[in-house]
């Protein structure tokens, strides 16, 4: 016993702490049914310029995994090495390295989130991509090396582009870098502002480019929200929105030949999707208004309505970030962890701030409190987005900020607790790579 603990105080440890999870991400996934929905054909065609179905990071690596099955495979690797190198990092900072590892592998194993291996969205992929990004962030703190800048940016960058709403993340990290740079009148030009920079103009390029899913997207919310509501549809019918006769009780969904010609030129619908009702029924000149003024309109109605806005937050925050079932999308994994290890989101919140409390009150470890600060802060934007641009399926559009909350909030709580000869960490973002 003694010889097999002292095994594991080494690289052997993470080497099988590294196998144990694969095995039971490979035992809950692999054989079992792989589920396909409507979204998942927009997922198979690589874009990068031109009209595309979905940003580029998931097809990506879609397109490097051919088969569905190899798919799953691939969200299974991908995953392990994700939440092992983010158990790695954190284990460098914990005065409890090995019990700091086990507990975010564990995390990483909740139902709740390796459930969408089996499924060919990019749920898993996007919240693999989230984990590596924090990793890489808290690795920055505590190296200089080049290459841990690029995987950096590599991280930030298919994070980011997972879905429209993750762009918030370079958007939060672009805008100290362009206050200095204003405030210098451009003489502090850094490769990282460079490369932020970059990140976002080709996110934006890319959300543009992707107007069908995004008009799509609109008639969902315009549908769940506005027609339901008398004084919202009023606001909208005042600001521009034609009021088509039957569109207040147009629910549910066509099929895509049911759409009239004249609709389906403007609205374009991406590859296997299904027309909502209200397209049909609101016709050409409802279509031309949603392309043209729908989600600058509902910007607007966001802009101007706060309370309205927060109660729609907040109603949601229950069943996204701490959903009760996966009836939403049922998914047929094999025997995984217990659901309850995933825990409520309210505990997490209080465990993050009193981690990253503790964390920026000391002086040696303040960057890091920083940088969980501002993690915390994309998180909350992030789901904030997420819930008002979604109009359906809440709890699957918001699940990567659901791990992530639980995420920050263990490593929040391992970082206020370093090891007692831990190196002082230098500042993340600093001006270039060395």
């Amino acid at each position: 016993m003694r010889r097999t603990l002292s095994l594991m105080r080494g690289t052997q440890f993470y080497v099988a702490a590294a196998a144990i999870t694969f095995f039971v991400r490979a035992i809950a996934s692999l054989g079992r049914p792989i589920a396909r929905f409507p979204d998942s054909q927009g997922y198979e065609s690589l874009v990068f310029f031109g009209e595309l179905d979905r940003l580029w990071p998931v097809p990506l690596m879609y397109s490097i995994a051919a088969s569905d099955v190899s798919r799953v495979l691939l969200h299974i690797v991908v995953g392990t090495a994700a939440w092992m190198w983010l158990g790695v990092v954190i284990s460098r900072i914990s005065r409890w390295p090995r019990f700091s590892l086990v507990a975010i592998l564990c995390v990483g194993l909740s139902p709740q989130i390796i459930r969408y291996d089996v499924t060919i969205l990019s749920e898993s992929l996007g919240i693999s991509f989230a984990v590596f990004a924090l990793a890489m962030s808290v690795h920055l703190l505590s190296s200089s090396a080049r290459i841990s800048w690029m995987m950096w940016i590599v991280s930030l960058a298919l994070c980011s582009m997972t879905r429209p709403t993750h762009l918030v993340i370079v958007a939060v990290l672009l805008i100290p870098y362009l206050v200095v740079f204003l405030r210098t009148k451009g003489k502090a030009l850094t490769p990282t502002f460079i490369a932020l920079f970059l990140l976002m103009g080709l996110g934006v390029l890319q959300v543009q480019a992707n107007s069908s899913t995004s008009l799509l997207n609109f008639y969902t919310v315009l549908a769940e929200r506005i027609i339901t509501d008398d004084q919202r549809y009023n606001w909208f019918v005042g600001r521009g929105m034609p009021d088509v006769e039957g569109a207040r009780d147009a629910f549910g969904y066509d099929y895509s030949n049911d759409l009239p010609l004249q609709v389906a030129n403007i609205v374009q619908l991406p590859v296997g999707q299904l027309p909502p009702t209200l397209m049909r029924v609101g016709g050409p000149e409802l279509a031309q208004w949603a392309k043209d003024s729908g989600w600058r309109t509902y910007l607007r109605y966001l802009a101007t309505h706060p309370t309205d806005t927060t109660s729609r937050v907040t109603s949601l925050m229950n069943s996204t970030l701490s959903p009760p079932n996966g009836d939403f999308l049922p998914l047929q994994n094999g025997p995984m962890l217990p659901a309850m290890a995933f825990g409520p989101w309210q505990l997490w919140c209080v465990l993050f701030l009193i981690g990253t409390a503790i964390t920026y009150a000391h002086k040696s470890s303040r960057r890091l409190g920083q940088l969980l600060l501002i993690v915390g802060i994309i998180v909350v934007l992030i789901f904030t987005a997420t819930t008002l641009t979604s109009g359906i399926e809440h709890s699957r559009h918001g699940v990567t900020v659901a791990a992530m909350l639980r995420v920050v909030g263990l490593v929040a709580l391992f970082c206020a607790f370093p090891q007692t000869k831990a190196r002082k960490v230098s500042g993340v973002l600093d001006d270039a790579p060395h």
